[in-house]
Order: C-alpha cells, then sequence, then structure tokens
C-alpha cells in the first residue's frame, strides 16, 4: 500500500506513535508535516524549520530520520490548541504542497486524576488538546479536502474513553468525544469522497509503559498500529468506523442497541422499568443503526403502530 503524491499531516509526531506513523507514511511515499509542541516555552510559537532558539529535539530527529530515508519532510513547533497557529499552518502546507489528503490526530494529554482533585485548568487542558485541537485541524484541512474530492482522517480515541478506567474522567471525556465527531463528519465528509475513522491504539509509549508489566511490554510493538493506521488513511479506507488495535490484534468496535422493549401507554413507570431490567440489560438480538436519524424512526415506528399512524 502506497501513498505517493499524498500528503500526510500527523499531529504528536516528535515520538512514541505519532513518530511511528509519519515514518511509515514516509517510507510508503507520502510528504510529510510532522506537528509537535514546542518544548521549554511558556507561550506556544509556530515554527517552521531550524528558526527557533528553543526547539523540540524529538521533533527534529523525526524529521531527520525521514530526511534520511529519502523522504520529503516539513516540521512545524506549535500547540494544537491555538487556533490560528493552526490555520497558519496549514495555509503554510497548502502554499507549499498546493494540498492536505491525510489528517492523523494523534497529539494528547494523559494523565490519571481521581476525579475529586481534577482541578479545571487540567479539565480545560485536556478538552482544549484532545477535543478542540482535533476539531481545529479537522475544520483546518476540510475546505481542501472538499475542493481536491479526497481526504482521510483519522482520530485517536482510547481504551479509557471507549470502556472507562479509574481516574481517567477528563481523558475518557475528551477522546469519546471524538467518537461522536467521527460519526458525524463522516456522514458530511461522504458526498466529498472524504472518510474519517478512529482508531483505539494501545503501545508500550511513554504515557503507557508504566502501565503495562514488564513481562508483556514486548508484545506492544508499534507494528499492528502503522499496519492499521496505513489502512485507515489509505484510498480503500472504511468511513465511520472505529478500530482498536494491540498487541497483534485488530477488531471492529461500534455502539450498538439492545432489542428495545415497547411500553404501551400508561405503563411505562420507574417500577415497571425495575421490574423489567435484567430483560432489558441484554436483550438480544442488537441492532446497529448506520445514524441517529435511523435510531429516531426506529422509535416513531414502534409508537406508530399503536397510535395507528402510516409511516412510509
Amino acid at each position: 500500500m502506497r501513498f505517493d503524491n499524498k500528503v500526510a499531516l500527523v499531529t504528536g509526531a516528535a515520538a512514541g506513535l505519532g513518530r511511528a506513523y509519519a515514518i511509515m507514511l514516509a517510507e510508503r511515499g507520502a510528504k510529510v508535516v510532522l506537528v509537535d509542541q514546542l518544548l521549554s516555552c511558556k507561550e506556544s510559537v509556530l515554527i517552521n524549520g531550524e528558526q527557533a532558539a528553543q526547539t523540540n529535539q524529538a521533533l527534529i530527529q523525526t524529521y531527520d530520520s525521514i530526511i534520511k530515508l529519502g523522504g520529503d519532510c516539513i516540521y512545524f513547533m506549535l500547540d494544537v490548541s491555538h487556533r490560528d497557529e493552526v490555520n497558519r499552518m496549514v495555509e503554510e502546507v497548502i502554499l507549499r504542497w498546493r494540498r492536505i489528503d491525510i489528517l492523523i490526530n494523534n497529539a494528547g494529554v494523559y494523565g490519571a486524576c481521581p476525579f475529586e482533585h481534577i482541578k479545571l485548568e487540567q479539565w480545560q487542558r485536556q478538552l482544549d488538546v484532545d477535543l478542540n485541537g482535533c476539531f481545529y485541524l479537522t475544520q483546518a484541512v476540510w475546505p481542501y479536502m472538499q475542493q481536491q474530492n479526497f481526504g482521510r482522517v483519522m482520530m485517536t480515541t482510547g481504551t479509557s474513553a471507549l470502556f472507562g478506567d479509574l481516574h481517567q474522567v477528563g481523558f475518557s471525556a475528551s477522546k469519546m468525544a471524538l467518537v461522536g465527531m467521527v460519526n458525524c463528519l463522516s456522514l458530511e465528509g461522504d458526498a466529498y469522497n472524504i472518510h474519517v475513522n478512529s482508531l483505539c491504539p494501545h503501545a508500550v509509549t511513554a504515557m503507557t509503559e508504566h502501565h503495562l508489566a514488564s513481562v508483556i511490554q514486548p508484545l506492544f510493538s508499534f507494528e499492528s498500529l502503522t499496519a492499521t493506521t496505513a489502512f485507515l488513511v489509505s484510498e480503500q479506507a472504511p468511513n465511520g468506523q472505529h478500530l482498536l488495535a494491540g498487541a497483534g490484534s485488530v477488531s471492529h468496535g461500534m455502539f450498538v442497541e439492545f432489542e428495545p422493549m415497547y411500553f404501551n401507554e400508561d405503563l411505562l413507570t420507574p417500577n415497571n422499568l425495575l421490574q423489567h431490567w435484567r430483560q432489558l440489560y441484554r436483550s438480544f438480538p442488537v441492532t446497529l443503526h448506520p445514524c441517529g436519524e435511523d435510531k429516531v424512526l426506529s422509535w416513531s415506528i414502534l409508537s406508530a403502530l399503536e397510535h395507528h399512524i402510516k409511516i412510509d
């Protein structure tokens, strides 16, 4: 699978999975835009190349690695939660390469904290980077993807978001919000051949190494994640899907609804819900709704039968 003549923008590209994604894309022929934060600086500054006295050496090392591979690459140091910086960066990329085909929203904040101790600034920073940053970047590249009738966007979620974990309220809330973005953006982008998907990855990185026993760490290499990412940003990518990958496994996850129970008028009471809870909790078969409108329609159909309303 090749990405020749494609321009790919990867955030959080200095290290870990972002670095791995960027190198993978470069090896497969893509021109790569590396984005990561400016370190040791109180105020985020937009920088391209080597113009800064204070810098991110890991990002430069990723850039150097791609150049040594013979790849075409540029890098920017900025805070993805600063919308003006994001917009200026995207404009510079368009001026240079005239297009952006792939966006991998990988930048994120991770940190465990009991709910009652979460400070407002911690909560805001989590949302600013994980959620708002993805919104700013995706909205900035969206018009260009529409114009060129092609785009691939990948959001990064996490197991704590999809399934919950102790002391992960901020991370879970921001990452789960991205699932909603994927569900809606995939519908809006479909007419323009813009496919939007999410990946829930797990590998040994600086963020996760303390949460994995040393004996199993070798199982969580990057290979399954880079392969899954390549698929999700390829021309053959699905649309509106959520994949989970780690330790060599890949699975497909979606929100599904168990079989509904319909209560006739005056019978839907708290006590009846309590009485039927065991049945309601897991009542097979399950139903997959392609969109929210489809779920509203299913509610309408069930109720319309009782009220003798015909729905075409």
